[in-house]
């Protein structure tokens, strides 16, 4: 008995020393207040920060060296953490931020572990559970705009899906200010897929606040919307439309526009002959318009509208981007040599526009001229000399001068007749034509063969013949008046004109 009464004394003395131990609060009294998610519907594959209220309650004993902090998901892996982020005295709290990315959609149940050190060296944990609900990524978009004030400009967005799942009517618009200026759909959006739309805004001013906003309904029903803005440059408009004419490719020689005539052949007469060859390079019959738009803005239903003193058809151009050339072909064939005034006619946006210029046609011409005309009459020969030059601009070609039959006029060799071929313009070739001549010849003609546009032409003029012994008094012209040679002359001017008219009306 006594034995059993010494043993229930020692375990009540052993109890009395563990007793304060089991019910003893600690010195360190370490909480975790508060956690928030940023942002407060987080997106896979997008920053997520999760924000800890640390605190160190007021009835602590002791100081406490926070000496980490760490976010970690249901399984224990670490997904984020802050070491050493501070101190806190009985009564203080801090704040720490731990960020992360979710790869996954859905419901993460997380935990916010606290660890740190009291004065005396014990460790000091607190944990906190964290839920965090993510969603798929937002279509990602991407804007390719050229803004013009005043104009209604392209803004090109392309609207991609980075989430593991479809989304479906998916609406896009493009907003200015507060104003939803042109919009546009997507029934389905496939998953890893993308779509570029098409659509356009028209800035009222240089100062305009222009955002794409893209609508869609997730897997789960949610409707969500995405806004994204950027620093889209608006221009003032500039409206610049250029005008080019110049000589279409691959022309060739209309020099003589089918008339041609051969004028009086006296020595230094003005007789003109409009000949060419169509086969050689030469003036022009069409010219190219070059419509180039040199401004900002897209401009639609360009028109050529040529002007000259007879009718030119206008020529359809339709729109032009920015930086665009489109040209067109006028056939000036039958327009004789003039400033035209070329115009196009567009609309830019909304307003009717004009732009003009001028163009020089000057066609190259063709005449051939028989100047320093000299005869000597001798012994029942006439010898004709002289030079033929070209007075225009054109080359002339199968030229041919010969002596043709008359009353007491026959050709005679040597010279019956002379082949001149080819004068450059502003060229000449001399020539020489002997003739058997009777007492009874009053004329001798003078047949010139040439070709225009390939087509063989023979004109033909009758010259006086002198009587043997008057050349002494100086050559043809020595042998005529003054009235005669007045004349001649005048008639070589009028048949130059002549010729020059119907030539015109050809080309």
């Amino acid at each position: 008995m006594r034995r059993a009464s010494v043993i229930i004394v020692a375990v009540a003395f052993c109890l009395s020393l563990v007793a304060p131990t089991v019910a003893g609060v600690p010195d360190a009294r370490l909480t975790v207040d508060d956690a928030t998610v940023a942002p407060d519907r987080p997106t896979t594959d997008e920053p997520t920060t999760v924000t800890a209220d640390v605190s160190l309650s007021a009835g602590s004993n002791s100081p406490v060296e926070l000496d980490r902090v760490v976010l970690q998901d249901d399984s224990g892996d670490r997904l984020a953490a802050a070491s050493n982020p501070g101190s806190l005295s009985p009564g203080d709290s801090l704040t720490v931020d731990l960020v992360t990315e979710f790869a996954d959609a859905g419901r993460h149940d997380l935990t916010l572990v606290a660890r740190g050190t009291d004065s005396d060296g014990a460790r000091v944990t607190v944990e906190r559970p964290v839920t965090v609900v993510v969603e798929d990524s937002p279509p990602g978009i991407s804007i390719d705009a050229a803004l013009v004030e005043g104009v209604r400009s392209p803004v090109e967005v392309t609207v991609a899906n980075p989430a593991v799942d479809a989304v479906r009517n998916v609406e896009v618009a493009v907003i200015r200010d507060s104003a939803t200026d042109d919009r546009a759909f997507v029934p389905t959006l496939a998953a890893g897929a993308e779509e570029t739309l098409n659509l356009s805004a028209r800035p009222t001013s240089t100062n305009d606040s222009i955002a794409v906003r893209v609508s869609y309904t997730t897997v789960t029903g949610d409707r969500q919307t995405t806004v994204r803005r950027e620093n889209l440059r608006i221009e003032p408009l500039r409206d610049d439309v250029g005008i080019d004419v110049r000589p279409a490719d691959d022309q060739t020689v209309d020099a003589g526009g089918g008339a041609g005539g051969l004028g009086d052949l006296v020595g230094g007469g003005g007789g003109g002959l409009q000949q060419g060859d169509g086969e050689e390079e030469g003036p022009p019959t069409e010219v190219e318009v070059a419509v180039t738009n040199f401004g900002n803005a897209a401009i639609e239903e360009a028109v050529v509208e040529p002007s000259a003193d007879q009718a030119l058809p206008r020529q359809f151009v339709g729109g032009l981007e920015p930086g665009e050339t489109e040209t067109v072909t006028l056939d000036l064939s039958n327009v004789p040599p003039a400033d035209l005034e070329v115009a196009v006619t567009y609309r830019l946006d909304r307003e009717q526009r004009r732009s003009t210029t001028t163009y020089a046609h000057r066609p190259e011409t063709a005449a051939i001229t028989l100047t320093g005309v000299d005869m000597e009459r001798e012994d029942g020969r006439l010898q004709i000399s002289g030079n033929a030059g070209n007075t225009g601009d054109a080359e002339v070609t199968g030229v041919v001068v010969a002596v043709g039959e008359a009353e007491g006029i026959t050709p005679a060799y040597p010279q019956r007749d002379y082949f001149i071929g080819t004068v450059d313009g502003s060229e000449f070739a001399p020539f020489e034509l002997t003739a058997a001549v009777t007492e009874n010849a009053s004329t001798v003609p003078v047949e010139v063969t040439y070709r225009v546009d390939g087509e063989p032409r023979t004109e033909q003029v009758d010259l006086p013949v002198e009587a043997d012994g008057e050349n002494e008094r100086g050559g043809f012209f020595g042998t005529l008046s003054p009235l005669v040679v007045g004349g001649a002359l005048g008639v070589s001017v009028l048949v130059g004109g002549a010729l020059l008219v119907p030539l015109y009306r050809r080309r």
